[in-house]
């Protein structure tokens, strides 16, 4: 008969995941300050992206975020390809909420100039595909 406190994989035990009042704690982040902000910066995008599909706009992840160069510090850029005139320069409270305080630039492709367009066409990507 085996004794003693289960061992999760991790070595810890329950015991070590207790706070004070006998409750269970989440183990430490351990990833990276630039990890947890990408992460929640992808997280957001993904919501943000999401909300405004469903208000009939259409946008992309582009910037660092979209090309790898994300850091700890750095803003969150989507570009809105499509969007009801009656929601332009309306979305950025939507955006907001989903980032959670996130530092953004809502970009709006039909005020790029023209030949700047497909440049950054070419460098979005959709939020579903960040990883």
């Amino acid at each position: 008969m085996v004794t003693g406190e289960p061992v999760a994989i991790d070595g810890s035990t329950a015991a070590s995941h207790l706070s004070g009042g006998g409750q269970m704690t989440s183990p430490p982040d351990t990833r990276s300050p630039t990890q947890a902000h990408r992460a929640r910066a992808v997280a957001g995008a993904r919501a943000a992206v999401d909300a405004l599909r469903e208000l009939g706009v259409s946008a992309l992840v582009t910037g660092s975020l979209a090309d790898g160069r994300f850091r700890f510090g750095s803003d969150v850029d989507l570009l809105v390809t499509r969007c009801p005139r009656h929601l332009k320069y309306a979305i950025e409270g939507v955006v907001e909420d989903c980032l959670g305080g996130i530092p953004f630039d809502v970009i709006y492709l039909d005020e790029v100039l023209g030949w700047r367009a497909p440049s950054f066409m070419e460098k979005a990507v959709d939020a579903r595909h960040l990883d």
